[in-house]
């Protein structure tokens, strides 16, 4: 469960920083270009889990290039998805998919479970679309 934004304040999941638009900048750049490298690369089974999990850190750096701007520093991934939530007209059905990639790549990587082709290439859709949506709130 996603708490509001303000919980991971006060849990100390979130720093407080002054407003950085170059760091914001940098890491919106970096998650295009990570976009940019998954799709260069073949996918087959054998690396599904590993484009999956580039593919949810994309989006992630994406989330926190807007924290940035704003001036916070996320210590949490769940930090990043209730900022969005909580301050950008983002549908809900999209913040819930992001947060549904955070709980799979949890599995990937903590539990070492598999993915299908498919739901990589599903993944890097939303990504590819998510991303660019925003990168229009950066300004």
């Amino acid at each position: 469960m996603i708490f509001p934004f303000e919980h991971y304040i006060k849990e100390g999941k979130v720093e407080k920083q002054t407003p950085n638009s170059q760091k914001a900048s940098a890491l919106m750049k970096k998650a295009i270009r990570r976009i940019g490298h998954i799709k260069s690369m073949p996918l087959n089974s054998e690396d599904a889990e590993f484009l999956f999990e580039d593919i949810y850190e994309s989006i992630r750096e994406a989330g926190q290039a807007l924290m940035a701007m704003k001036g916070y520093k996320p210590i949490s991934h769940e930090a990043v998805i209730a900022f969005i939530r909580d301050n950008y007209k983002i549908e809900e059905a999209k913040i819930d998919r992001f947060d549904r990639y955070r709980k799979i790549r949890n599995k990937l990587v903590y539990e070492a479970e598999r993915i299908s082709i498919e739901d990589v290439k599903d993944a890097m859709n939303f990504a590819s679309d998510f991303v660019d949506e925003l990168k229009g709130l950066l300004g």
